[in-house]
């Protein structure tokens, strides 16, 4: 990997969660992973026994674009990189905020989201799923 230096004058940043990563700097690889199971109800209550992991969301397997080799890139890689001033509002759910040199980056949130909502007297009990985000 092409090794250059990295000069940051000013670097701020508000909220970093949920496996993000601030990386000044090079690095051969990075990997992050968030995984969030979220029940919102109409009417607050909690139960101690939910929130598995075990849902088809979290177990299924992501099927990675194959790479082609063929591709050629020309780059002009000045040395060192500058960089004066960056502003970060927030980062979450496996992000990451770079500068610098990175062979591999690998990056996966799975969130499921289940919407509950109170049963109306007459009415068959409502429950919205839904699956948001394989990347």
């Amino acid at each position: 990997m092409f090794k250059r230096y990295s000069i940051v004058n000013k670097l701020e940043g508000v909220t970093l969660a949920f496996s993000s990563v601030y990386q000044l700097g090079d690095s051969d690889n990075i990997s992050a992973q968030s995984r969030a199971f979220a029940v919102q109800r109409e009417k607050e209550f909690f139960l101690t026994s939910e929130g598995s992991l075990d849902s088809r969301v979290f177990q299924a397997s992501i099927v990675l674009p194959t790479i082609d080799p063929t591709i050629k890139v020309n780059r002009l890689n000045l040395c060192p990189i500058k960089v004066n001033n960056v502003n970060i509002g927030a980062t979450s759910f496996s992000s990451v905020i770079h500068i610098g040199n990175t062979s591999m980056v690998y990056m996966e949130t799975r969130v499921k989201n289940i919407r509950q909502l109170e049963q109306k007297i007459g009415e068959e009990p409502k429950t919205i799923e839904s699956i948001e985000g394989e990347n």
